[in-house]
């Protein structure tokens, strides 16, 4: 890993901040939408019986064999998954970005009963470039796991255990041996590289529902003491307890 990137993460590594606020976030199950996402791609069937690991691991696959991550020109007018999905799915050419793959990915889990949300991954330098990958709640082992869609990526440590976005930083900040899966379609040293650019601050939506890129959802934001958002206005800082809750 680039030691720049470790350094930073290192030095932003506390977010306790006297402007922080908790919050409450929600998961809307109930959008009958998600029942027709969920009958017209047999999305339980895709996930199986297993487990909830086991069944978001299903769709994570399931997913990355029939799109390709990329940077689209134009975009379909409807950008729920089952529209995302109707533009990219076996398409070629028609490749949807992090952002994209990650909602697609969120909300099929939403349609199988599982929580899961899209987070937001920016450097402390923005460049035009971050990431968007997806929480899952594991209701069995009581904690949330870091999924990525655009790579069929997962990260874990040196017992296999995959692990949630803030473990990984924690990781990357302090040069931990991490391990990603045998099914990743990026290089593991180029990828975990790219994550410790992407991971100085993140944020996410404060409610997940069907329809997640179609606006009108509150974000919030969890970045480290001392650390502003210049071109943002009035951005709600959250506690990293009540973020990460």
């Amino acid at each position: 890993m680039k030691r720049q990137y470790a350094r930073l993460l290192a030095k932003g590594s506390d977010f306790v901040r006297d402007d922080a606020v908790d919050v409450e976030f929600t998961y809307d199950f109930d959008d009958p939408r998600l029942a027709a996402l969920e009958a017209k791609r047999g999305l339980r069937e895709i996930a199986g019986e297993g487990d909830t690991q086991a069944r978001a691991l299903n769709l994570l696959h399931w997913l990355c064999a029939h799109t390709r991550h990329g940077n689209p020109q134009s975009m379909p007018e409807d950008r729920s998954a089952d529209g995302l999905l109707d533009w990219s799915f076996d398409k070629p050419g028609n490749d949807p970005n992090c952002m994209h793959l990650s909602a697609i990915l969120s909300e099929c889990l939403l349609a199988v009963g599982a929580r899961a949300y899209p987070l937001w991954c920016l450097p402390k330098v923005y460049k035009g470039d971050n990431h968007v990958v997806v929480q899952v709640w594991l209701p069995e082992e009581s904690r949330w796991i870091m999924l990525d869609p655009s790579w069929d990526v997962y990260v874990t440590d040196e017992t296999d255990r995959i692990l949630d976005a803030p473990t990984l930083r924690q990781g990357l900040a302090g040069r931990a041996i991490l391990h990603q899966n045998a099914e990743s379609k990026r290089d593991e040293r180029a990828y975990l590289d790219y994550m410790a650019k992407d991971m100085h601050h993140f944020y996410r939506q404060q409610d997940t529902r069907c329809g997640i890129l179609q606006g009108g959802r509150p974000v919030v934001y969890l970045c480290p003491a001392g650390y502003k958002l210049e071109k943002e206005q009035s951005p709600v800082y959250v506690s990293c307890s009540s973020f990460w809750g």
